[in-house]
C-alpha cells in the first residue's frame, strides 16, 4: 500500500529543478517546478528580483555605468537593477541596451576594481517616479525650494527605496548663467555632480538628466518617514529663472 500524501514530509521551498506530480488527461506525469511556474504564468508574480545567469554578462564592469552582456534578452530600458560585488549590494535602473553587447545603468556606480558576484533585474512596477514643481522664481537664492518657496513638505511613505536618477527642466531660463539644484534625502545631498552642486538647468522645456552614476551611495537610500527636499545650490546669473520641475526615479528594495 502506498504512502499517504499526508504522511510525507512537507516541502517549504521548491527549486526550479524539483519535480512535482501532475495528472494530465488521466495519466500521472511529472513536471519540474520551473515548468509549472511557466505554465501557470506565476514566475513574475512571486519573484520580484530575477537572478541573471552569470554566463549572460561579464563580471568585470566595462565602466562605472556600463556592463558588458552576451545575452540581453531579459534586459529592458527602464527595468530596475540590483547587483552585488565585494563592496555590498547596489541599485540602479537600465538606461540603454545594446543587443547582446551591453547595458548602461543609472544609480549606484559599478566598481572599476570589483567584479560582480550577482546581477538581478526587477519588475517594472518596482520603479517609482516622483515629480516636484516649484512655481515662479527659484534660482534667486540658495534655499530649500519645497519648504521655503512652496511652503510644502514631502515624506516618503513606502518601503525602503533608492534614488537612482535625477532630472529637471524649467519653463523660463535665467537671462544670465542657469541655476543649479540638488536633491536632499533625510537632509543630506545625494548628487555628487559638479562638486555636490548637482544639476545645472538648461533651455526652457528641455530635460537635463543628471550624470548617471554621480550619486553618493551612502546617502541614496530613503526609508519610510524620511523627507525629500529640492535645494537651489547655486543662484542664476540674473536670478530670474522660474517654474522648475524635478523628476526623481526610485527603485524599491
Amino acid at each position: 500500500m502506498g504512502t499517504k500524501i499526508s504522511a510525507l514530509a512537507a516541502a517549504t521551498t521548491l527549486g526550479d529543478s524539483d519535480v512535482v506530480a501532475a495528472v494530465v488527461s488521466g495519466v500521472t506525469k511529472k513536471i519540474t517546478a520551473a515548468n509549472l511556474k511557466e505554465t501557470l504564468d506565476i514566475n513574475d508574480k512571486f519573484e520580484r528580483w530575477k537572478l541573471e545567469d552569470s554566463g549572460n554578462y561579464t563580471a568585470t564592469p566595462a565602466s562605472t555605468s556600463r556592463l558588458t552582456m552576451s545575452d540581453t534578452s531579459n534586459a529592458k530600458v527602464g527595468l530596475p537593477v540590483k547587483y552585488a560585488d565585494p563592496r555590498g549590494t547596489y541599485y540602479a535602473i537600465i538606461t540603454a541596451v545594446s543587443s547582446s553587447t551591453y547595458i548602461d545603468i543609472a544609480g549606484g556606480p559599478l566598481s572599476a576594481v570589483n567584479d560582480l558576484t550577482a546581477l538581478s533585474f526587477g519588475l517594472p512596477e518596482m520603479v517609482v517616479q516622483v515629480d516636484f514643481f516649484v512655481a515662479d522664481l527659484y534660482g534667486d537664492d540658495i534655499a530649500d525650494l519645497l519648504a521655503t518657496d512652496m511652503n510644502t513638505y514631502f515624506s516618503w511613505g513606502a518601503v525602503a527605496a533608492y534614488l537612482v536618477a535625477i532630472s529637471a527642466t524649467q519653463a523660463t531660463v535665467d537671462t544670465g548663467a542657469e541655476p543649479k539644484i540638488n536633491v536632499l534625502v533625510n537632509a543630506v545631498a545625494v548628487s555628487t555632480e559638479d562638486s555636490n552642486n548637482g544639476l545645472q538647468l538648461g533651455a526652457a522645456g528641455t530635460w537635463v538628466i543628471g550624470s548617471p552614476v554621480a550619486l553618493d551611495t551612502s546617502r541614496y537610500d530613503i526609508q519610510r518617514g524620511e523627507a525629500i527636499e529640492i535645494r537651489c545650490t547655486a543662484v542664476g546669473g540674473s536670478g530670474d529663472a522660474s517654474d522648475l520641475t524635478v523628476r526623481l526615479l526610485f527603485v524599491l528594495e
